[in-house]
């Protein structure tokens, strides 16, 4: 006949049996949010818009606002957020890029020959967890200028040994006054 377990030997064996369920859960859920669900990873969305403000001095005077979303749990942070405006005039030619640009429509103007140099959204460099901002910035270009195309870049700082790279790119149609794009106000 099988020896039956004493009272004592259960009691004893339990706190063991307890500490061994907790760190298989735990483990589970560890694996679950860090490995397969990633929630220690930031996320970020981007997107760009311009407004066409208005006319003066042969010139378009825009507003870029970037939207940049932390769609993680984790606090992001960021830096070298450029933005880069280049367009098109009634001459230029329409014309695939090279190989740098991914065979893109080449935009050969830029708003940074004027400074000589890259121009930076200003203001923060973290978002926290489910925040939304919106950065803006203000400039122009040419009245006659025809597209803009607006990009905007940034570095995440990361664990990683360097930055990971995210952007946004759109274009948009210069507004003809003689048409109906723009409200009479601004005419």
């Amino acid at each position: 006949m099988p020896a039956r377990m004493s009272e004592t030997s259960i009691v004893g064996v339990l706190p063991a049996y307890i500490q061994s369920v907790g760190l298989i859960v735990g483990g589970w859920w560890a694996y679950r949010k860090f490995i397969r669900r990633r929630e220690d990873e930031p996320a970020t969305d981007i997107d760009v818009e311009v407004k066409f403000i208005g006319k003066q001095d042969a010139k378009w005077i825009i507003e870029i606002t970037s939207f940049l979303k932390n769609q993680s749990l984790v606090r992001v942070e960021y830096q070298n957020f450029e933005i880069r405006i280049r367009y098109l005039m009634p001459e230029d030619n329409v014309e695939d890029g090279g190989e740098k640009i991914k065979y893109q429509l080449n935009f050969p103007r830029t708003i940074d020959e004027r400074i000589g140099g890259k121009r930076f959204f200003e203001n923060a460099d973290y978002l926290n967890p489910k925040q939304e901002f919106r950065h803006r910035y203000i400039t122009a270009i040419p009245a006659d200028a025809t597209f803009v195309w607006a990009q905007c870049k940034l570095d995440l700082k990361l664990r990683a040994p360097k930055p990971v790279k995210i952007n946004t790119q759109r274009i948009f149609r210069v507004p003809d006054s003689e048409a109906r794009d723009i409200p009479p106000e601004l005419q």
